[in-house]
């Protein structure tokens, strides 16, 4: 089976193929806001390196969220395209669960953590249960206290987020965090791929025309405009 994996939800880009369950290939730009001028020419350089063309692969797995605004809609309407023209089924996967999985710790559920600015977080929870890897507690964003408040017990975290607030974790929870190395704190293809795989493995496909990024909060725009209407 092979999947190729687009992560957009940073201003790091990835892309990647994995082929039975195993990682074959990733590129990673630092992209800035420019992900609209370089996804596609990546896509199409990975798929011939490998010798493929689209149509050959057995699926598409993006991103979903939350991250960028606009890397997460140039990363969505990318694999929608690109799934439409092949023939192909696209299936969306949680850019927190992406990370948390990239840890590969079965023994800890996995916080996975981005940055959200405002000393708020975006948040996840995962962990392995009887060989399965499921959310134990579902993404969301939340201010940093609210989520050590969530946690009971010993945890692993990863992400920028969790290098942000580490000594607010640590004065919370003591010994009972524990952090991943910086090379694994930002989401990367690979792991989005490996995760979809599994999905579409076991038959699972979404429409092309439903899905759409999760962005778990309104963009800064919508929030002030929200601000203004709530003044009247």
């Amino acid at each position: 089976m092979l999947i190729l994996g687009i992560e957009t939800s940073t201003p790091v880009c990835s892309i990647a193929l994995v082929e039975d369950n195993t990682v074959c290939a990733q590129y990673t730009l630092e992209l800035g806001i420019h992900h609209s001028e370089h996804l596609f020419p990546m896509i199409q350089r990975i798929l011939s390196d490998r010798g493929v063309v689209a149509s050959d692969l057995d699926g598409v797995s993006v991103a979903s969220g939350p991250g960028s605004f606009t890397g997460l809609r140039i990363g969505m309407a990318s694999a929608k395209s690109l799934c439409m023209s092949a023939d192909v089924p696209l299936v969306g996967v949680s850019t927190l669960a992406g990370m948390a999985f990239s840890v590969g710790c079965e023994s800890l559920p996995v916080c996975a953590m981005l940055d959200a600015r405002r000393d708020q977080v975006y948040m996840g929870v995962y962990e392995f249960i009887h060989g399965k890897f499921v959310p134990s507690l579902a993404d969301c964003a939340v201010g940093i206290h609210a989520v050590l408040d969530s946690l009971p017990r010993s945890v692993f975290f990863v992400g920028d987020g969790a290098r942000v607030h580490q000594e607010q974790i640590l004065t919370h929870l003591g010994n009972r965090a524990y952090f991943a190395g910086i090379h694994l704190g930002r989401p990367e293809a690979g792991s989005i791929a490996l995760l979809g795989g599994r999905l579409i493995e076991q038959g699972f496909r979404v429409d092309l025309e439903t899905l759409e990024p999760q962005y778990l909060r309104a963009s800064q725009a919508e929030q002030v405009r929200e601000a203004r209407l709530a003044k009247g």
